[in-house]
């Protein structure tokens, strides 16, 4: 064989086993109900576009990922009723399991996706439901999440927030007027946003130790939809009733969002959008992505920068008090100060995809340099004899 041939072999050799170490696999199971698999519509499409796993596979399949789906029909009372079963098949989406020959344990879960009803924000979700006085929201969630654990352990736990109920906000029934749908958007980015996060703060403190991230699902879309040009799209593209059940285009949007969330990175940009999303989101699908990825990174629990959706409980593995080590500014755009009474400390670096970025970062009067970093998402590992811990980082 030609040295030449040879050498381009092995070349192609490299580059198969780069692009398989970096693919990276999701096996989804979904507590969800129609705001996020939506079949059949009103409206015949041609496929599952009604759907955010339908979205998800091929926004996957452009970034060289793999994502597998299954998942049941109900509100939070009904799938705290366990162990679930898989209802959900799909025209392109691979199914994670089947519940009729396997248990939940033997799919190697590693996303659980649940989300609540999107009619019970006039109480708090730790107040019991109207009709069922033995269980609120957060004590669904909490059984849920407590028997996923004992299926797969350390899997992590997201909320997907979905956006409200329109009936309320429309005098002569669906579509909605501008001035209608402007209350339902500024409702669904505050006071029903606000529900959601109590949701997610309440759950933590039931159980501090899980992975429990939030997607704030409704609130973007409703943000992206209150702005030039997508505020002179007809609301009857986007959502066919007051339920409100979307068209393919908010689907399509809910899963540009929760990809980024789950896969934590921006959408592939070499994604081609099918004619059967509202052209004007087709054509701005780059500034749409950008604008989505940003919003993620603003979402946190405080001024700190504590994210709420990249947040991983897991990263911390020892029982060292968090008060005994701060780093700011964070966000920060070129200097990172740390305040700790640790000795040697040792600095690692690494993207949202836990691989570890070779800075060889000296540590000088308590700062380290950021300016080498692109703008985005890091995780800064703290290393000591003390002490191992992550802390999430943003660079602007």
């Amino acid at each position: 064989m030609r040295p030449k041939t040879l050498l381009l072999l092995s070349i192609l050799s490299y580059l198969l086993t780069f692009y398989s170490t970096a693919q990276e696999n999701k096996n989804i199971f979904i507590f969800g109900h129609s705001l996020i698999v939506h079949d059949p519509p009103i409206n015949p499409t041609p496929s599952n576009e009604t759907t955010v796993p339908h979205w998800l596979h091929f926004l996957a399949e452009a970034d060289t990922n793999t994502i597998a789906v299954s998942g049941q029909y109900g509100f939070l009372p009904q799938h705290a009723n366990l162990p679930p079963i898989s209802q959900w098949g799909f025209d392109y989406v691979t199914p994670a399991w089947e519940s009729d020959t396997e248990p939940f344990s033997d799919a190697n879960f590693n996303t659980i996706l649940l989300t609540a009803g999107n009619f019970i924000q006039d109480q708090p979700s730790n107040v019991a439901y109207y009709n069922n006085p033995n269980m609120t929201p957060v004590s669904a969630t909490v059984d849920i999440i407590d028997w996923v654990n004992q299926q797969n352990v350390n899997t992590p736990i997201y909320i997907y927030e979905n956006w409200p109920d329109m009936a309320g906000f429309l005098n002569n029934g669906f579509p909605a007027s501008n001035t209608e749908f402007q209350n339902y958007n500024s409702y669904t980015e505050n006071a029903f946003n606000d529900w959601w996060l109590d949701y997610q703060d309440f759950l933590i403190a039931e159980r501090p130790d899980e992975t429990i991230k939030m997607i704030p699902v409704g609130p973007i879309i409703s943000k992206l939809l209150s702005q030039a040009p997508y505020n002179q799209i007809p609301i009857t593209e986007l959502y066919e009733d007051d339920a409100p059940h979307g068209m393919p285009t908010i689907y399509f949007i809910a899963a540009i969002i929760t990809y980024s969330a789950i896969y934590q990175t921006p959408t592939p940009s070499n994604f081609t959008v099918p004619n059967t999303v509202n052209n004007v989101i087709a054509s701005n699908y780059s500034n749409i992505t950008n604008f989505i990825w940003n919003e993620l990174l603003a979402f946190n629990f405080d001024a700190n920068g504590e994210s709420r959706v990249f947040t991983d409980n897991s990263l911390s593995v020892s029982d060292f008090s968090l008060t005994d080590i701060s780093i700011y500014p964070n966000p920060t755009d070129h200097i990172l100060y740390f305040n700790t009474s640790i000795n040697d400390v040792k600095i690692e670096c690494y993207d949202v995809l836990g691989k570890n970025v070779d800075l060889n970062w000296s540590v000088t009067d308590r700062t380290i340099d950021t300016s080498i970093l692109e703008n985005g998402v890091w995780f800064i590992k703290i290393i000591s004899d003390e002490i191992i811990m992550t802390k999430k980082i943003i660079k602007i």
